[in-house]
């Protein structure tokens, strides 16, 4: 919500006047600006109170960021700056390597001819079927 301007201001200063009358007017200015006053006072102490606790909390944290912001100057000058060494990670994952079977398998797979079976080229893991095990 945005804050009144003088053309509201005096729309509800005129509706105080004709609901409230002129006597009691002013006294009810008073009341407002003490109760505003006191509504300032209690956000003031409020607001002290969860600063301080902030600080305890955030000190810790300023201090390991601190840290850490000095290792990466640190290492940015260790290591020299070449376009192939990214310092920031990709976020890509790194590629899980193959086993020596996976890399066999697929090579016994391209060895087999155009349009050839399993039963006709079986992985070496595979068995050959039996007529009892067909029916």
């Amino acid at each position: 919500m945005g804050s009144l301007g003088a053309g509201e201001m005096v729309v509800i200063a005129v509706i105080a006047l004709v609901v409230f009358g002129p006597q009691r007017l002013p006294e009810l200015a008073r009341k407002a600006a003490e109760l505003l006053a006191k509504a300032r006072e209690a956000t003031r102490s409020l607001t002290d109170a969860l600063d301080s606790e902030y600080e305890g909390v955030a000190a810790p944290i300023k201090d390991l960021k601190a840290e850490y912001d000095e290792t990466m100057r640190s290492i940015k000058e260790i290591i020299p700056a070449t376009p192939n060494l990214p310092l920031k990670p990709s976020g890509g994952k790194p590629k899980a390597a193959r086993s020596d079977t996976a890399k066999d398998a697929e090579q016994s797979e391209t060895d087999a001819p155009a349009g050839a079976t399993d039963a006709e080229h079986p992985t070496p893991d595979a068995t050959p079927a039996t007529d009892d095990e067909t029916s």
